[in-house]
């Protein structure tokens, strides 16, 4: 019967670790609660969840940390089922999956590495994050780095070594406060262990007893804790200093040429379509467009969002049968060919020159009387498509779950091939594609390849969250500061906004309202300085990783060694 009770009560405490754990995942982040979401829990973000591998056994830790995943999930991207639920039943799962697999792996730590797993523990912990943000299913959404969006002096750290080097700080402290938590609370069990043990044991049988409890008290030994906090702290004042000294001044920002953008947030249903639906999304954003221009009159550059233009451009302009469709593009055409700024607006492309016909998510910048008409505009193509939602390339072998999807889309679309820079009013403009500004690699690329500044068509309307929204700013605001360029976004429902250098939001449209934002845009010059980060990519991102594996090469020939030795 007390067997029974204690492992009911074990049960509840693993169910209390794996909710907190959730809840101090999300409420860090933008939330549903919090849209700026508490910056500070991140610091503790991760305590719960190695204190439930601490508390579950081999056994048990996979089932445990899979429903932490879960949880994870559940209340940081809650979104997802706004838009399909079948996207969130899919997230859930390989979260269930991926966190599963990591408990066993964290699990194996503790046996391998029994005075500090949590080094290690954290090491793994930075590799996991780095390792989920590759490959087909890759994300960068929920990286603890994140957390940190309005922290204007730890934001200036992405130029330094990027996001993964701020999630390194972020996560160690979680480890740090655990390792001493769990060292004083085990050294606290093994005295009373030792006391209510004491009359148990007499003679050698006792020195032995206490010869082993030493050698457990030894494990809980607070130096190394002492000396990494003592380092942790040590680096975090140096990022501190460096977030004020390297923020870009005042004056050199206004020493650019600037450029007068407008962003337009039409605040469309994703949800509606037909022609009816096409033709009033345009004309909204006509008219917003006119109304920037009429009461900013300097305004030299119009941004819409993605796919703010659905109909394909250049694909209907040559139809011959005179559709609905074609009517409303020569329309268009018309409207930009007469107007007297530049361009950049999201199309649906679908290109038929390849002998196949394909679909492409792009950016198009028109210049009026050189490229709208007949429409030659150059054409940027969205290279990271969303997992299960725009791209899913193994129909072949899950064909239900391609069937489960199409429900929802009535196509998947083709992956762009290369990134395509527009060269505009002076600047030296890349357009990421809504998913595709949450890649820091991606656009150090474009950066590299000479593009100055990030000007980024979004659609969030269709998660109907505020929280999705501002967890998208967030990681735009670290893409301004790893690369130091201005970053424009222009979204459907928001958050339209304008970011500066120093990764501090200069303007923003009101979420979910048929508006614009107008700001001036620095042009940077090719000539600028490129940050570290420029030059070292996601270095910290791999440094945990490669510590990780070589860490635990040496400790494995070790163990084998004495294992060997005590056979003999």
């Amino acid at each position: 019967m007390e067997h029974k009770k204690y492992k009911i009560k074990n049960i509840f405490e693993c169910l209390v670790l794996v909710i907190a754990g959730g809840l101090l995942f999300t409420l860090p982040n933008p939330n549903i609660l919090f849209k700026n979401g508490i910056a500070i829990f991140a610091w503790v973000m991760y305590v719960p969840f190695l204190f439930l591998i601490k508390k579950t056994s081999l056994k048990t830790c996979w089932l445990f940390g899979g429903l932490y995943g879960m949880a994870c999930v559940g209340f940081y991207a809650y979104w997802l089922y706004n838009y399909n639920p079948v996207c969130l039943y899919i997230a859930l799962a390989i979260s269930f999956l991926g966190i599963a697999l990591l408990s066993l792996a964290l699990k194996g730590l503790q046996f391998l590495f029994p005075a500090n797993a949590w080094i290690m523990q954290f090491l793994l912990l930075c590799s996991f994050e780095y390792l989920r943000t590759l490959g087909f299913t890759g994300i960068h959404y929920g990286l603890a780095a994140y957390t940190q969006w309005n922290s204007k002096l730890l934001l200036q750290g992405a130029s330094l070594g990027g996001v993964f080097l701020l999630n390194m700080f972020i996560i160690f402290s979680s480890a740090l406060i655990y390792a001493f938590v769990s060292k004083l609370f085990d050294k606290k069990r093994i005295g009373k262990k030792m006391i209510s043990d004491n009359e148990l044991y007499d003679g050698a049988s006792y020195v032995n007893y206490v010869s082993q409890n030493e050698k457990e008290l030894a494990k809980t030994s607070l130096k190394v804790p002492f000396v990494f906090l003592c380092v942790w702290a040590a680096s975090l004042i140096f990022l501190l200093v460096y977030g004020k000294a390297s923020q870009v001044s005042k004056d050199e920002i206004s020493s650019y040429k600037t450029v007068t953008v407008a962003a337009i947030q039409h605040n469309d249903d994703p949800h509606q379509n037909g022609m009816e639906n096409f033709n009033d999304s345009i004309q909204r954003l006509i008219s917003l467009t006119e109304e920037a221009l009429e009461i900013n009159p300097g305004i030299e550059l119009v941004v819409w969002p993605e796919t703010a233009v659905v109909p394909s451009v250049i694909y209907n302009y040559y139809r011959t049968d005179n559709s609905d469709r074609t009517k409303l593009i020569n329309y268009l055409l018309n409207y930009l060919n007469n107007s007297d700024c530049d361009f950049i607006i999201g199309n649906q492309h679908i290109d038929v020159n390849t002998g196949t016909r394909k679909i492409y998510n792009t950016a198009m910048l028109f210049t009026p009387g050189q490229n709208v008409i007949p429409p030659t505009p150059a054409v940027n193509s969205k290279i990271k498509l969303v997992p299960f939602s725009e791209y899913f390339p193994y129909q072949k072998y899950f064909p239900h779950i391609y069937k489960s999807l199409l429900a929802y889309e009535k196509f998947f679309l083709d992956p762009g091939k290369e990134i395509t820079l527009f060269n505009t009013k002076g600047l030296c403009v890349y357009s990421p594609i809504c998913f595709e500004n949450t890649f820091p690699d991606l656009c150090r690329t474009a950066y590299q390849k000479g593009a100055r500044s990030l000007f980024c068509l979004v659609s969030d309307a269709w998660s109907q969250s505020l929280a999705c929204q501002y967890q998208h700013l967030a990681m735009a605001k670290f893409r301004a500061v790893e690369n130091r360029i201005p970053v424009v976004i222009s979204s459907v429902t928001g958050q339209t906004a304008f970011i500066d250098m120093n990764g501090q939001l200069t303007a923003m449209a009101q979420p979910f309202t048929s508006t614009y934002a107008v700001a001036q845009v620095p042009v940077v010059p090719l000539t600028a300085k490129p940050t570290v980060y420029n030059r070292i990519g996601d270095i910290f991102g791999l440094v945990p990783l490669f510590l990780f594996i070589i860490l635990l090469i040496i400790r494995s020939i070790i163990v084998i060694i004495r294992h060997t030795q005590k056979r003999k």
